[in-house]
């Protein structure tokens, strides 16, 4: 008489239900994972648009002090290479 292995349906059970909850992990971790990119995706949109933004501000920001600058260095120039005109021009003769 040859002998079977036959394993007890109980273990048979057990195993297609381990492997149901496999796949099912793994449906789940999949759609976990597309909607993490999709809304890095959304997240990272933002965030360029913030960062453009941002850098046209502080541009914008940074040559308006140089127009600041500029005109305080004529300014102090003219002062002192050129005398005010009241005092360059003698009066009362």
């Amino acid at each position: 008489m040859s002998t079977l292995s036959i394993h007890p349906i109980e273990y048979l059970r057990l195993h297609l239900h381990y492997e149901e909850v496999r796949t099912g992990l793994l449906a789940s971790l999949r759609s976990l994972v597309k909607k993490v990119f999709e809304s890095s995706d959304q997240a990272a949109t933002i965030a360029v648009v913030l960062l453009t933004f941002g850098l046209v501000i502080f541009g914008l920001m940074k040559i308006g002090e140089s127009v600041s600058v500029a005109a305080n260095y004529n300014a102090a120039i003219t002062e002192m290479v050129l005398p005010p005109l009241q005092q360059a021009i003698p009066t009362g003769m």
